[in-house]
């Protein structure tokens, strides 16, 4: 199989994916949150292995491995309850992200992408709060749709790439 070829059909399973994600968000969401658990089950328990291999950070390893083996179960256990805490994540990133680029549009106030970080900033600040302020409806959706989109998105640019002779 040429990459070409390789591209496309990954594009094509990519968008297909993404269509999906967006018919059925919550059912995206909580794979979104199973797939989760799953890294950090496996990551904590790297983490601990790598505990015996380095003495100097020993401690660390393990306190970071006993903290992803504890997140990892508590999401696979309560994948619902998980979904809530990445709805919330997702939230406070969002609030973040936009009170960063306030920041930067602030201090940048004479460059001309001022209105460009004002307007992002603003509008990540709104949608954060928008977020967190109603959790439960959030929950039920958001990350499916999130997923569905850079789904999409990738699949589009693959498909792209491909139909361009590239790869």
């Amino acid at each position: 199989m040429t990459p070409t070829r390789f591209m496309l059909i990954s594009g094509i399973v990519l968008i297909v994916g993404g269509i999906l994600a967006l018919i059925a968000p919550f059912a995206a969401g909580v794979a979104v949150t199973l797939v989760t658990g799953w890294a950090f089950l496996i990551g904590g328990a790297l983490n601990l292995w790598s505990a015996l291999i380095d003495q100097a950070d020993r401690l660390w390893h393990i306190l970071f491995g006993l903290l992803g083996i504890l997140l990892g179960l508590s999401f696979l256990i309560d994948p619902l309850g998980g979904l809530i805490s990445l709805t919330i994540l997702v939230g406070v990133l969002f609030l973040i992200s936009g009170a960063i680029r306030l920041g930067l549009a602030w201090a940048g106030r004479a460059q001309p992408a001022y209105w460009v970080l004002l307007i992002s900033g603003a509008l990540s600040v709104l949608l954060g709060a928008l977020v967190l302020s109603n959790i439960g409806g959030a929950a039920g959706a958001l990350l499916g749709i999130i997923l569905g989109i850079e789904l999409l998105s990738a699949g589009i640019g693959l498909v792209t790439l491909s139909r361009m002779g590239r790869g």
